[in-house]
Formats: structure tokens, sequence, C-alpha cells
């Protein structure tokens, strides 16, 4: 396997410091401090505790340990109790298509214009698919995305193009949110009986959001595909479009004109396994897979990757028969709780809203994987290992964060007008997740933690810093500084009513003791994040020093220890 050395020349790697005496130091703490909260954290959700009757009745029946379990989250008890349905459904899809795929493999796709054979099975069963779910509803999807069509078509390279497009997808947002999902009746009474037919999931309109994210994908991917023909012209374009084979390509090549067509748009918007959930891909990625499909990932991957998954779900599981965290935040009553309950309360909280996603995302990627689709990894780092707002962001939702970039800040300007578009981004972020007040408060509260990180970011590293010692402490702090501020910000985001009572605890005098330990604690963390970072740079530069031994073998290349680190190495 040939690797392509790196365009600027790498640092050598820092020593290993795990074996050193600070950090036996710092794993005396971890074996004292984790056991101790997780001892606390059982505590805290024992049904002998007299605060356990103010949440008794939002529980349900577990089985594991005898105990209780905490299904009082409306998505994920919506996703466990259905969850054997979908599996079936993705089953029969995934082993028909396969079947379907056979028979016309033998067709030259490479240059099929038009609505794809591989993509003929894909809308007919997506249809059906949406009929179960939706019931009714469909009528209106179709006529949604149908509309967006016709925009897309009509107005494609025109220099006012992208305003249509983005207005009328955001009027959709809100007239959803303000009809929830309209009503036949409303429409004309005659119709009035079709309300009863909703199918499984009533409220079409919420996961109808992501399907926005992919109707803009459409329009946009096909709006720049003509601005492309006017000024490279068509055969150049085309022939990116046979060439695209790397995931960037997949992304940035256009497809032929006559790929932009409405059955290969409505297998895109309706794809089964990504549905529901995404990971959201691209118009150009998925209909390029399609053409030609990827190979990147193994059989053994696949079931990895599945065990996986299997796992977290267990984990899960474990969790929510051990610490009620959301029962407690939205019922119990917060004056019987210690400080220290309260955050690691509000931790897990969070912890649980990150695993949950990590499952539900994982459970549809895996389809996908299985079906030849390849999508990128939503949470490609645990949440409790992150310390940079800006990395936290790439990493959480990580399909959806691309995408924001490819259509809302790059278009915006990028980094050169970042001061006033990462205000823009994260208001759209926040409206298309729900349209309340409370998520533009969390919104315009991470757009400004921003500034400070790229602040110290742009003073502190350079030379006159990087070189000294104390560096990585300095670091620590302003990493447990955003860490505080991340989770204030995601609480205040998506918590429950119970959450606004347990910050006010949490910023009391009572709580400022507590405070400066956990600050203490959280830069020991932050030590081992960095070294854990650090061992993932060494294995990086060992891949570079072999490229560079392959590209160059008779020649020494000095590596300079001022040199730009790459980004997994960065601590602040």
């Amino acid at each position: 396997m040939s690797v392509t050395p790196p365009r600027r020349k790498m640092r050598p790697p820092t020593p290993s410091l795990f074996h050193t005496r600070e950090f036996k130091f710092y794993y005396l703490i971890y074996l004292t401090v984790v056991p101790h909260m997780m001892y606390t954290m059982w505590q805290s959700s024992s049904p002998s505790r007299p605060e356990y009757k103010k949440y008794k009745q939002a529980l349900s029946d577990g089985w594991m340990f005898g105990r209780k379990v905490d299904l009082s989250d409306g998505q994920w008890d919506t996703f466990r109790e259905r969850l054997w349905i979908f599996a079936c459904a993705m089953f029969a899809f995934v082993a028909l298509n396969r079947v379907f795929r056979r028979m016309v493999d033998r067709m030259d796709v490479d240059r099929m214009r038009g609505t794809l054979p591989q993509l003929w099975f894909v809308c007919v069963f997506a249809t059906a698919f949406i009929v179960v779910l939706s019931g009714a509803s469909i009528i209106f999807i179709v006529g949604l995305a149908w509309i967006n069509y016709v925009v897309a078509k009509k107005c494609a390279g025109k220099r006012w193009a992208p305003l249509v497009i983005w207005a009328y997808n955001m009027a959709i947002l809100f007239s959803n949110e303000r009809y929830k999902g309209y009503s036949f009746a409303h429409i004309a009474e005659p119709l009035a009986w079709l309300d009863e037919w909703r199918g499984l999931l009533h409220r079409w309109d919420i996961m109808f959001n992501l399907t926005m994210l992919r109707m803009v994908s459409f329009a946009m991917d096909y709006h720049w595909r003509v601005r492309q023909d006017a000024e490279a012209g068509v055969q150049h374009v085309d022939a990116l479009a046979v060439n695209a084979q790397t995931p960037r390509e997949r992304v940035e090549h256009a497809c032929f004109v006559s790929n932009y067509s409405f059955g290969n748009y409505w297998a895109y918007l309706m794809y089964p396994p990504l549905y529901l959930t995404g990971p959201i891909i691209t118009f150009n990625d998925f209909v390029a897979q399609m053409r030609q499909p990827c190979v990147a990932t193994s059989v053994r991957e696949t079931v990895v990757y599945g065990l996986r998954l299997v796992g977290a779900g267990l984990l899960m599981e474990l969790v929510l028969h051990s610490v009620y965290c959301v029962a407690i935040s939205k019922w119990a009553h917060w004056d019987a709780y210690s400080v220290y309950e309260i955050s690691l309360i509000g931790y897990m909280r969070l912890t649980f809203i990150w695993l949950k996603l990590l499952i539900i995302w994982r459970f549809a990627r895996f389809w996908a994987m299985v079906d030849g689709l390849e999508t990128v990894e939503n949470m490609r780092r645990c949440m409790s290992n992150n310390y940079s707002l800006q990395q936290f962001w790439r990493d959480w939702h990580c399909s959806y964060n691309r995408w924001l970039v490819r259509y809302v800040y790059i278009p915006l300007g990028g980094r050169r007008t970042s001061s006033w578009n990462t205000f823009v981004v994260f208001t759209f972020v926040a409206l298309w997740h729900d349209l309340t007040l409370r998520l533009l408060q969390w919104a315009w509260i991470i757009a400004l933690l921003f500034l400070p990180e790229a602040l110290a970011s742009w003073f502190f590293n350079r030379p006159k810093w990087t070189s000294r010692p104390y560096f990585r402490f300095l670091c620590s702090m302003g990493g447990a500084l955003n860490i505080v501020g991340m989770m204030v910000a995601n609480l205040v985001g998506f918590g429950d009513a119970g959450v606004d009572k347990m910050l006010r605890m949490f910023c009391s005098a009572k709580g400022g003791g507590f405070l400066a330990i956990t600050f203490v604690v959280l830069n020991v963390h932050l030590q081992m994040m960095f070294e854990l970072r650090e061992r993932e740079y060494r294995k990086e530069y060992a891949l570079y020093e072999q490229s560079v031994e392959m590209t160059a073998p008779n020649k020494t290349q000095s590596v300079s220890p001022q040199s730009r680190r790459p980004k997994s190495a960065k601590r602040a």
C-alpha cells in the first residue's frame, strides 16, 4: 500500500509520558475518582432514597439487577420499542436490493443517463416504506419534494438560484412546524378521513427536517453542475464525473446532467437505511456510489461494526438500569441532592444524549454499509474525549457538520467571514432542530465560545509559548474552561425543565468549592487526552517516515521541530 507524504514536514513526536511519575499519579487519581463517581451515581438512583418516589412513575420494568429502567426519553423509547420492526425492514430491503442489483450488474452504468437501474428497486421499496411509516402523509411529502425539484430545475445556473432554493426550504421548516404536519380536514372536509391513516410515525414533519437537507443538497449540486458546464465545458465536467473515486471526489465532482432526474432524486431523498436519521450524504456522492459501488469496506469490517453496535446497545441498557438521569432531571426535587450529585446527573444526562444518538446513527450506517453505501461516522470520538470546541463539533454529528460547511459556511465566505458566518451557521442549526428560544440561546452561546478559543489558539500557538515546558498545562486550563462551557451550553439547549434548577444550584455559592476541585480533576483528564492525541500522532509520523523512505530512499530529509503540526496533534 503506497502512502502519499504530506505537503509539509512533520515535527518529531514527543517521548511518551505514560510511564512517567506524573502519569502514574494521574492513574491513581483515575482509580480513586472514577469508581467513586460510579458509586455516587448508583446511589443517587437508589429506590431507598426518598426522592425516588418523585420520579418512580416515569420508570419502566427492567431486566438487569432487579431494577427499573429509565425510558422517560421519548425518542429513545420509540426507537427501542420499534427496533425489531426497523431491523426487519432493513434486512428485507438489503436482501431484495442485492438480488435486484445482480440482475442489472451486466449493464454499462458508467455512462448511464437518467434514473440509474440500481435505483429502480430503491424507488419502489422506498415509496412503500414511506407509506407504512407516514400513511396518507406521503401526499404532502411527495408534493413538497416535487416543488423543490421544479424550483431546482428552473433556477439552476442563475445567480439568484441559491436565494430561491434556501427561501423555499426554510419556508418548509417554518410551515411544517406551524401546522404540525398539516391536516387533510383543513384542506377539504371530505378528506378528513385521511387524517386517521397516518402510519406508524404520525409526525412525519419531524423526520422531514433531514429530508430538507437532502433537498437542498440536490438543488445546490445541480445548480453548481450547470454553472460548471458554463465555465469549464460539459465534456470536462463529464470526464470528472466518470473518474470520481475518492470520497472527496464523489462529493465535489458533479454527476452527469441527466443523472439529476426525479427518479434518482426520489431514491436519494427516501433511501430507506438513511431516511429517518442519516448520516447525511450529498446527492453527488450518493449517485456516484450507485453508479460505481464503493469497495472500501470489507465484510469483516462490516461485521465488526455490527458487533460494536450491539455492544453500544448493551452499554445503554446498563446505563439506564443503573442511573435514572433522564427521569431525575425531569421530575426530581433538586434540593435533596448535593452539588456533586447534581453535577454527575448533568454529566450522565449529556452522556445519555451522546450514546443515544451514537446508537441510532450507527444502526442506520450499519445497514447502509451492508447495502454497500459508504457514509461517514457521525460520532467519531467519545464525548468525554473532547476539549476543543471546534474539534467537538466536527466529531459530533460529523455528516451534518460537513453538510453545513459545504452548503452554508463556504458559500457565505468561509474563513474570510467567520467572525459573523459562525453565528449564521449556528442560528440555522438551532432553527433546524426546533423553533424555540432555548435552542437559539444555545446556538449563540456556542458561537460566542468559538471566539475565546480562536483567540487563545492564535496567541499561544507560537514557538515562544509552545517551547515552554508548562505549555501543555496552559492548554489543559483552557481546555477545562472549554469543557465547562460546552456542558453548560448543551444542558441549556437540550436539557429538560429540571435542568434550569440544576444549573442554578451548579452555579450557586455552595458549588464554588466543588467547581474548583472539578477544574483540577479536569486538568488531569486533559493531560491524559493530550497524551492520547500524541500517541495518535506518533502513528501518523511513523507512516510519514515510511512514505519518505519509499519516495526518496537515497536522501535524508531533516524535520524541523518548528514545523506546523497536524490537526490530530493540536492541543489548543
